[in-house]
């Protein structure tokens, strides 16, 4: 039996950050993005825990999520930056994204505990990165200074720390968003985000307008800047995307990191490649057969959750500079190196709630139980 109340050596405030394509908790009409049909906020804070969820840009670059990020959990007027909002053409500080702040205590003294599902570990490393470094020329309170020590850990689950080889596949974005969209949700169609759904992309001033259907609104977003810019997620999502992040990425020696895999594929017989197994979902078998015998990366790349590539899920290594400190999980938390926490048999989406079956829903409430509590007992 799970307890409903909690000890540990901290008290660090958990923020949850979502992957691509997901959502806040004022979408989808209580759907939530961690937990599906059960709210996995709620139930951990009622044993102890202080858990947040931020609601990020679904289809915008790390960049421009981590800023997003930082402003919801801070508070404050939101700010993309001086230069970065130049090269793009971005609205630097969007009407209406005023924020009051998740934790508005968060600095140095009050460090915050980071669990980030699929490219929510990459806008989290990205985070953590515009905190650690003082850009010259901006103003604002996240850019214009160094915030060093507010970040106490990093878990990520189901990352593409190296890129995934999906990217590449998807040669017209756009339809294939409006058909994963549903297939996310575990829905069979796509009322949801026609109605429920926000894509937050106030900063390219490409909000939906009241009469635009779904379709319509899709075929504006194909035709703008958008979808050929580097500030996007498909970039980021990338391969050669992630390099660059990981160029110019350095972990923390005064912070802990956790990273969680999942796999839904087993090799051929006969064959490095591999095909979908029975822990995948059916909508994700294309993708995961595809990604199971893609070009792009060699054989060990094959193994896949339906989405990103196992190899890939454990710690930043393909920067130019060579891979991050890591080793696998022995139990004792080492600060500044990536602990590989092991493989779960499950496909990219089952984990955070969606599309599961009921016994999946106790091992999911478990998983993150003993998560919480782990990130509470670090000194």
């Amino acid at each position: 039996m799970i307890p409903l109340l909690v000890s540990g050596e901290n008290k660090a405030p958990i923020i949850l950050f979502h992957g691509f394509m997901g959502w806040g908790r004022d979408e989808m009409n209580n759907y939530y993005y961690w937990g599906g049909t059960f709210d996995l906020e709620t139930w951990l804070k009622v044993r102890g825990f202080e858990v947040y969820t931020v609601s990020l840009g679904p289809v915008s670059s790390n960049w421009d999520r981590a800023i997003e990020a930082f402003y919801e959990i801070k508070g404050g007027q939101l700010d993309y930056g001086i230069a970065h909002s130049e090269e793009y053409n971005l609205i630097r500080k969007p009407e209406g994204r005023q924020f009051a702040g998740l934790y508005p205590e968060w600095d140095a003294e009050h460090p915050i505990h980071i669990i980030a599902h699929s490219m929510g570990g990459l806008t989290a490393r990205k985070l953590e990165q515009l905190l650690q470094t003082q850009f010259p020329g901006e103003d604002s309170p996240l850019l214009s200074s160094t915030l060093d020590g507010w970040i106490k850990s990093i878990t990520t689950i189901s990352t593409p720390h190296n890129g995934t080889t999906l990217a590449p596949m998807i040669e017209d974005f756009f339809p294939f968003l409006q058909k994963l969209a549903p297939v996310f949700a575990g829905l069979t169609e796509d009322t949801f985000i026609e109605n429920l759904y926000d894509f937050d992309l106030d900063q390219w001033g490409l909000e939906r307008r009241e009469d635009e259907n779904l379709t319509r609104y899709l075929k504006r977003l194909r035709a703008s800047p958008l979808s050929r810019s580097h500030n996007f997620c498909i970039w980021d999502l990338s391969v050669e995307g992630a390099k660059e992040l990981n160029s110019t990425y350095h972990t923390d020696p005064n912070t802990y990191y956790f990273s969680y895999a999942t796999y839904a594929t087993r090799r051929q017989k006969h064959s490095p490649k591999h095909i979908p197994d029975q822990a995948m979902t059916w909508n994700l078998w294309s993708s995961g057969f595809a990604m199971g015998r893609s070009s792009l990366m060699d054989s060990t790349w094959y193994e896949n959750d339906g989405i990103v590539n196992t190899i890939s899920m454990d710690a930043p290594r393909s920067g130019d500079h060579g891979p991050e400190p890591e080793k696998i999980w022995d139990g004792v938390p080492q600060k500044g190196v990536w602990q590989f926490m092991g493989k779960l048999h499950y496909d990219h989406h089952k984990l955070v709630g969606h599309d599961h079956r009921k016994k999946d829903e106790a091992v999911m409430r478990k998983f993150y139980y003993n998560l919480c509590e782990m990130l509470y007992e670090l000194d």
